[in-house]
């Protein structure tokens, strides 16, 4: 599990109790003021999400998660809102969405080192189409393709809804009705 200075301290623990539990590996740091009871947790979505609470995973990231590709992205893509500061992190590879359309279909999962937010399966069909050039073919195609044979999971209601908030909205989702058939 992933924690913060502060839910430690409201949990009891003291800066002093944190350095024990540090020094005898009972805790390790993950970053400054975040801190996992297992090691592994710095390569995690959920560390991300806590140290960066209004982001979302998006992208190859998300293209992961859903099980769209077999290709594990060497960051994280993440979507902050478009009034954020910059994150200054090599692990992550920010992009800015509007207020109007970062929320758009999150979804908070958890893998067991705390709750994340990713966009869903429909969202995720969305931003592969919104942002086609800045993925290389091969990824789209492959992602294309996984869309197409769980085309049976996908509610299209969603999908129209969704692309119904971007410029565009009835080209998008022609294309996108299009590209499934």
């Amino acid at each position: 599990m992933i924690y913060s200075t502060k839910e430690l301290i409201r949990n009891g623990e003291t800066e002093y109790t944190i350095r024990i539990k540090l020094a005898s590996s009972k805790l390790h740091k993950l970053g400054r003021g975040y801190y996992s009871d297992d090691p592994y947790e710095l390569t995690s979505e959920a560390y991300y999400c806590k140290k960066y609470p209004d982001a979302v995973i998006t992208g190859y990231s998300a293209f992961c998660f859903h099980d769209l590709t077999d290709g594990v992205p060497d960051y994280y893509c993440l979507a902050t809102p478009r009034n954020s500061l910059p994150i200054s992190d090599p692990f992550v590879q920010q992009s800015y969405q509007s207020l109007d359309t970062i929320n758009l279909g999150v979804e908070i999962r958890d893998n067991g080192a705390g709750p994340f937010r990713v966009y869903d399966l429909e969202r995720t069909l969305i931003e592969l189409f919104r942002l086609k050039t800045k993925y290389p073919s091969d990824l789209y195609y492959e992602v294309l393709g996984s869309l197409r044979s769980r085309k049976d999971d996908i509610d299209w209601a969603k999908v129209y809804d969704y692309a119904g908030a971007f410029r565009k909205e009835k080209h998008l989702f022609q294309k996108i009705k299009e590209a499934m058939a």
